[in-house]
Order: structure tokens, then sequence, then C-alpha cells
């Protein structure tokens, strides 16, 4: 019951335990006692600075709109710069280059650097982590539309994904003259990046496609079977009045292995499934007050699957004395769930479904069945 309190959705029926004291009070997470302030910020930072700051992420952004295909691709780096006690992020963008045109001569790149921001304990700003996971946002920005960023991390690699919402009226009349009746998905941008000297490269990671412990092969080939497995392991998970929790998965129930859901439980969600075992998620409308769902899911090798989950909620309004609405509240994150899990075995209804396809395969094709007279 403590863990479906955090959770807008039902969870499946998971076999779900509280972990141990030892286990859960590890920097993945906490023990689920209410944390002070201090704890809390001490918790955030040092999983910042484990899994995230002091590397060079480069990597190539890849904007998707609508209808999932590519608006842009950009080499770009994300300087997480440790500077003191503080970190100090920068993006390099490559906004130019010369390809060289002789055999002892070296391309060229040219770049900008753009600072962003400076974190500090207690000072991570929209930032939520919990295991190798963590979220940015949801934040509004200027042009008036939302952002929630995703990202797992896996040895020196890790998968962001951005989702882009802007507001939407039912009556094209009632633009910017009343509140929005929602918001509504319209882009993606997407980042394989690594803490490598090279941008992760779709040629040089066809082969092998078993990937090295620690070093993701972010395009391997990655068959949709490799997603139905009996999955186990740990799952961490955050709410704004639980605070930290760490548990223990013995065996993930169907219900709740949306991973082998491509498209999602609803026709509101939007979805991409992305070479190299990667699967994203959005609502494509946000309806005022309503907790909607982002997710990400890698397979970073053949026997790991991570996910992380950010339930959102937006358009909430703000009522004086009078119930009179002044204005909308801030978009705010109402829980957080990071899964790191490992393959326990095999399902057991693919083995027989495969066992059926390759009966068929056999049937003599010379043979004709009569309907009964």
């Amino acid at each position: 019951a403590a863990f479906t309190q955090i959770r807008p959705t039902r969870i499946g029926g998971s076999t779900v335990q509280s972990a141990s004291r030892k286990h859960s009070s590890s920097p993945e997470g906490g023990d689920g006692t209410p944390a002070t302030t201090e704890a809390d910020a001490a918790l955030q930072w040092e999983l910042f600075n484990k899994h995230h700051a002091g590397r060079s992420w480069r990597g190539t952004w890849t904007t998707l709109d609508y209808m999932g295909d590519v608006m842009d691709e950009t080499l770009a780096s994300i300087e997480l710069k440790k500077d003191g006690d503080a970190v100090k992020q920068e993006h390099e963008m490559v906004v130019g280059g010369k390809v060289a045109d002789c055999e002892t001569c070296f391309d060229s790149f040219e770049t900008q650097t753009l600072p962003v921001a400076t974190y500090s304990k207690g000072q991570l700003y929209k930032q939520r982590l919990a295991a190798v996971s963590l979220v940015n946002g949801p934040r509004v920005l200027r042009s008036g539309a939302m952002t929630t960023e995703l990202v797992l991390k896996h040895g020196d690699g890790r998968v962001r994904v951005i989702f882009y919402h802007a507001p939407a009226w039912k009556n094209a009349e009632d633009e910017y003259h009343t509140p929005p009746d929602g918001l509504k998905f319209y882009r993606a941008t997407v980042s394989r990046e690594a803490d490598r000297d090279e941008v992760p490269n779709r040629l040089q990671e066809q082969f092998p496609n078993i990937p090295e412990k620690g070093n993701p092969k972010f395009f391997r080939p990655v068959p949709p079977f490799a997603w139905h497995k009996k999955w186990g392991g740990t799952s961490w998970t955050w709410g704004p009045q639980s605070g930290d929790k760490g548990w223990m998965v013995e065996d993930m129930e169907e219900g709740d292995a949306w991973h082998g859901r491509p498209r999602g439980d609803s026709s509101n969600v939007w979805s991409m499934r992305l070479p190299g075992g990667i699967l994203i998620q959005c609502p494509r409308v946000i309806s005022p007050n309503d907790v909607e769902l982002c997710r990400l899911a890698w397979l970073p090798e053949d026997d790991t699957l991570l996910r992380a989950e950010a339930s959102i909620s937006c358009l909430k309004p703000i009522v004086n004395n009078d119930d009179e609405m002044v204005g909308l509240a801030p978009p705010e994150l109402v829980a957080l769930r990071c899964d790191m899990m490992e393959m326990r075995g095999e399902v057991d209804e693919a083995s027989t479904m495969y066992e059926r396809i390759k009966g068929l395969s056999e049937t003599d094709e010379d043979e004709t069945v009569l309907p009964e007279k």
C-alpha cells in the first residue's frame, strides 16, 4: 500500500517488498523515513556527483516531431565541470566544420560554448534524482512551452530525452484569451551520449552486437522479444510526502511491465521504440489537474533493464478567497520512479509462442483442409 500511495496508476500487482534498511540507506535511495531538507539535499547532491557530474557527455541530439520524423540533429557535449563545491554546466555545440581533403589531414569543427547553470548542494533547481535516473522539470520555457527531461545512466553512457508540450485550446477564438484547455505534445529530443573521446557513432557500433560491461553500444540491434523477460531487481521511488524509498521487486508482473507495451496503455500515449533498445512514452495531451506519465526505458545490455517514470501535473488553477481564478500554478513533479532490473529468466509464454510459430512453418504446404459438410 505504501508503494501505491506515491503512484498515480496501479502497479499491476508486482511482488514488491520493502528493501532492508541496509540496502535502502545506500546512495541509490532512502529508507522511507521522513527526511529533513538538509538530508534530502545531501542525498540528491551525492547522487548527482556520483552518476552525472565531472563528466563530458558527448552525443548527438536528435529532434523528432509529432510524427516521429527527424527534424534536426546536432553534435553537442554537456560539460558538467566540478569547481570546488559547485558544478558548472556548459553546452558545447558544433556549429560548423571542415572535412579534410587529404589522408594526413584532420577534420576540424567550429564549436560554441553556452553557459547553462551552476549547481551546489541544495541548489539543483528543477532536477530530481533517484538511483541512476534524473528528471529535470517539468519546466516552463519563455515561449510558454513545457519541457520534461528524463535521463538514465549505465556505465560510461546515458540516454536522455526531453518531451515538449505547448498550450492548446479546443476553440481557435479562445487562444491566449482564456486558460489553455491542455498542453499538447509537439516534439521530443533524444540524445545518446557518453563520457568518451568520440561521439557514439551508428556505424562503429553495428558489430559486435553484445555490448561490453559498462560500455553500452547505443545502436545495437535489439529484437522486440528482448523486452519480454522475467525481470527482478530494485525500484527507487520518491514522492513529496513519502520521500525516498527503496524496494525489492522479486518478480515483475505483466501489469507493471509497461516497457513490453510500446504503444502505451491508452490512446493518449505518444511513444517511439528507437534503435539500441530505447523506448520513450509521454502523454499526447495533458489536461488541467490530471497526473500524466513520462517514461523512458532502456536495454543497455541484454540482461539489464533500466526504467525511469515521472508523474507530472500542470495547469492547476490558483483561486483566491472569493473563489476566483487569479492564475495558474507552475507545473510540478508529483512522483518519480527508477527501476534497475536484471533478467531472471525467459517468459514461458514467449517460448510457447515460438514453438507454435515453428510448428506452423513446418506444416506441409500441399496439405488442404476441406470444410465439413
